[in-house]
């Protein structure tokens, strides 16, 4: 069989690399002579994704063709496009011989890019190769008429070309544009051409596309803006478009397809963080994608979406391992190849996810979130988390870490990364004045637990000092004062002033103007009246929290705005001084449509009882009663929020325990302190039904008890008794029990990895039960049904013997197959009595 063939084309450009050396085994050498830098000069571009590919070349059948065939000849003759600057990423390193180097500048000069392409298709085997890379690095070679004239007569099975601006023009677009070449027609094949550009080259472009906010956010902007610019038509509508996001994500966009966009991405991670949380912006990564996607079209069988794939895993590994310089080698900086292409495969942490694009396109849902449209059963997340941890138990949800602050809703996330970023670059630039940022919120949501924590991640690395104040506690404005010196000597002394402001929204004492009037000249112009004298605060992070207000929105209202006075003024002025808002949701149930309440609350949760007895956790697992997990995690609201969860932990009897068992919790009286004591008591028991499901569901499940009973051997009497027995004429302690069967069908469902929901049209639902499921539930609800028969005094005994009897009061083992089967059609009934608004559908993947 012949081998296939990938001829690569486009510029190889050259760089210079200065770089500490490695210590040699020579004795006389020490760690202070890293301190001398060397230089080193190197291709790149083309010359890269050649040496990429040749690892592997033997390993997956295929020969490369690059004009220069890896030579570094005459390199001092060639103008440098970049000098790039390494520093030592590891100075504890164990092999002094071999340093893992970290980017630390780099610097573009100007340089004339030139394209290289073979000569001939001679040494090609067969008439045609099976796979064409350009590799256009600042447009080297889209105006080439030598490049044009090249691509005319290769005939590629594929065309993989990795674009940069200015994108969709010149020569070498147009010839390509239509797909590769076939027959003497000639012939195009538009479905063969799969183009990749970098994120930042569309925005370059004009198209609006948020920068490390959340992935929802990007998938918005991608589906609503990538048609803005009207002469980009030809990329958008390209069989396979390819929008790289850094390291953390990619979309794949099939231009000539109604097919839905789909991203990769990594869920804990937002575009750039990959390379900032490992040796920086590596060179080379575009070139390990193209290199990663490459090997994987020579296939008879071409999965883009597989070659997505290894292209992120090879760029990410990449920009892990960094450079290396090996003083037993050549103790020059090196990509160490062999380990970044050997074995590639995906990269089990980036995810696939299906773009809903028809819902974006609607707006029917402008809230909608990752997390949301995955997993589907949030509660099930939320028990996940608090026994095995954030770490385990979230590979699949998008999430944001602070510090210790952990975020899994999508507009929390998106509101904390916005400030982030504007405090990360209030910080990296000279500023006199302070940054304000204000947070809404309920009481007990966590407002200066979670602004402290986003102040210490951008302050890290920095020596800063920690004020909170609660204005509730200050007798007047001139208590401000003696706070205001204390942040000023903070920055004489050199510590950064890190601030939280509890109550800016109240009154001050005695007064009815606004504390935030007196905050305002301090926060605004950066400076404050001491005895007639203005002295500045200097640089400084203002975190406002208010006291009664849940949203920003919910302030602008009905804030004083409306009055003459100071207070009026100042709310104005001081919303226009804010740089930043976040509104936070806390652990409580917002409204019907939260759905993610139990997710926020797990996270918290879990930290909350490792702190309150560790030894709950067991090889990382929280040891937990069911019951007792479901009621903390299900009740929609605590009156207090965070602080009555942290009580009801408090106090329950875990000293010592290995498993917080339901006797564990306090006493009822101890618990409606914090929480609604019977709303708790229900949710003990598992997953509520609203009450006109509960009705619906309780009246359709007696119909399928009643349909089974009358298919079965019935003499005369029976029969007549059981067809009287309508929903409405059997007694109330019948249609209880028949509602207690339908509230346990959520806690049953989730013993098969199922849940019931609103439809979710991304989704499949469950029609019909596999026998297996049917015979665990039919078995679990004759128990429930035993359990609740016992608690209601009711004895073994034949049918009408007592008032209380029943021969069904047994072990399921023991009880009759003909009465197994009516527990059994009445479970394989619950598909089709659901509302018909509802569905049940199972844990896991999206359609």
């Amino acid at each position: 069989m012949p081998s296939k063939d990938i001829v690569i084309v486009g510029d190889a450009p050259v760089d210079v690399i200065i770089y500490p050396a490695a210590l040699s085994s020579r004795p006389d050498r020490k760690p202070r002579d890293r301190q001398m830098l060397q230089t080193h000069r190197c291709r790149s571009g083309i010359n890269l994704i050649t040496r990429f590919l040749n690892c592997v070349a033997s390993t997956h059948d295929f020969t490369v063709h690059d004009p220069l065939n890896g030579s570094q000849e005459d390199l001092r003759q060639e103008s440098v496009r970049s000098i790039i600057e390494f520093e030592v990423y590891d100075e504890n390193a164990i092999d002094p011989s071999t340093l893992t180097l970290k980017l630390k500048q780099i610097q573009r000069l100007d340089f004339q890019t030139s394209s290289q392409q073979p000569q001939t298709l001679t040494p090609i085997t067969g008439s045609d190769a099976d796979v064409l890379i350009i590799h256009d690095v600042e447009g080297c070679i889209s105006e080439r008429d030598e490049a044009k004239a090249f691509l005319v007569r290769a005939r590629p099975n594929y065309i993989l070309y990795h674009m940069t601006r200015p994108l969709a023009s010149g020569n070498i677009w147009e010839a390509v544009r239509n797909g590769p070449v076939y027959g003497s027609g000639p012939t195009y094949n538009p479905d063969n051409l799969i183009v990749i550009v970098s994120a930042n080259d569309l925005r370059a472009e004009g198209i609006q596309l948020s920068h490390g906010l959340s992935w929802e956010k990007t998938c918005e902007d991608f589906v609503e803006h990538l048609g803005s610019i009207g002469t980009l038509v030809s990329l958008v509508t390209c069989a396979h478009l390819i929008v790289v996001f850094s390291c953390d994500g990619v979309i794949y966009h099939r231009g000539r397809k109604t097919t839905q966009p789909v991203l990769f991405f990594d869920p804990k991670y937002t575009e750039g963080d990959f390379v900032r949380q490992n040796l920086g912006d590596v060179p080379g990564l575009l070139e390990a994608f193209v290199a990663g996607m490459a090997i994987k079209l020579v296939g008879t069988k071409v999965d883009v979406e597989e070659c997505v794939q290894l292209g992120l895993a090879a760029a990410r590994r990449l920009a892990s391992y960094g450079f290396v310089v090996d003083a037993k080698t050549s103790n020059k900086p090196e990509q160490p190849i062999g380990k970044i292409m050997s074995n590639l495969s995906p990269d089990k942490n980036v995810l696939r996810f299906p773009i809903p694009s028809d819902v974006i396109g609607s707006g029917e849902e402008p809230n909608w979130s990752i997390l949301d449209y995955t997993v589907g059963d949030p509660a099930n997340v939320g028990r996940e988390i608090v026994r095995d941890g954030i770490d385990l138990s979230s590979n699949w949800i998008p999430l944001a870490q602070f510090g210790r602050l952990t975020l899994v809703d999508r507009l929390e996330i998106e509101s904390f990364r916005a400030v982030f970023n504007t405090l990360k670059e209030y910080i990296d630039g000279q500023h006199s004045r302070p940054v304000s940022i204000a947070l809404f919120g309920p009481k007990g949501s966590g407002k200066s637990f979670a602004s402290m924590e986003v102040g210490k991640a951008v302050l890290s690395g920095r020596a800063f000092s920690e004020f909170r104040l609660n204005l509730s506690q200050f007798s007047g404005p001139d208590d401000l004062i003696d706070t205001f010196h204390s942040i000023r000597d903070c920055n004489l002394e050199g510590s950064f002033p890190l601030i939280y402001v509890d109550g800016f929204d109240m009154s001050s004492s005695g007064s009815q103007v606004l504390w935030l009037a007196h905050l305002l000249v301090p926060i605004l112009q950066g400076k404050f009246l001491d005895h007639g004298i203005r002295r500045p605060i200097g640089p400084a992070i203002f975190f406002l929290g208010v006291e009664k207000f849940r949203t920003y929105e919910e302030f602008r209202n009905q804030a004083p705005t409306d009055r003459k006075g100071v207070a009026t003024a100042s709310v104005d002025e001081f919303l226009n001084s804010l740089h930043g808002i976040v509104n936070m949701l806390g652990p409580n149930c917002i409204d019907e449509s939260d759905r993610l309440y139990p997710v926020r609350r797990a996270i918290l949760l879990r930290a909350l009882l490792e702190e309150r007895e560790p030894k709950l956790k067991i090889e990382n697992k929280i040891s937990i009663d069911e019951s007792v997990l479901d009621g903390l995690l299900m009740v929609p609201s605590y009156r207090q929020g965070i602080r009555s969860l942290k009580s009801i932990i408090g106090m329950s009897r875990l000293n010592g325990c290995r498993h917080f068992e339901r006797a564990a919790l306090p006493p009822a009286s101890q618990l409606d302190l914090h929480v609604e004591f019977q709303s708790f008591k229900r949710y003990m028991s598992g997953p509520i039904l609203p009450d006109h499901i509960r009705e619906a569901v309780a009246e359709q499940l007696h119909k399928a008890w009643q349909n089974k009973r009358l298919s079965m051997p019935l003499d005369d009497i029976e029969r007549k008794r059981i067809m009287s027995q309508t929903w409405s004429h059997i007694g109330e302690e019948l249609r209880e029990s028949t509602r207690a069967h339908a509230n346990d069908i959520p806690r049953k469902l989730r013993m098969i990895s199922c849940f019931i929901s609103e439809v979710q049209d991304h989704r499949v639902p469950v029609t019909e039960f596999e026998d297996d499921e049917i015979d665990l539930l039919a078995k679990d609800e004759h128990y429930r049904w035993n359990a609740e028969r016992l608690q209601n005094q009711w004895f073994l005994g034949n049918q009408g013997s007592g008032v209380r009897t029943t021969p069904h009061l047994k072990s399921w083992e023991d009880l009759e197959p003909i009465w197994q089967n009516v527990n059994h059609a009445m479970i394989a009934s619950y598909p089709k009595i659901i509302p018909e608004k509802y569905k049940i559908y199972r844990v896991g993947g999206v359609v």
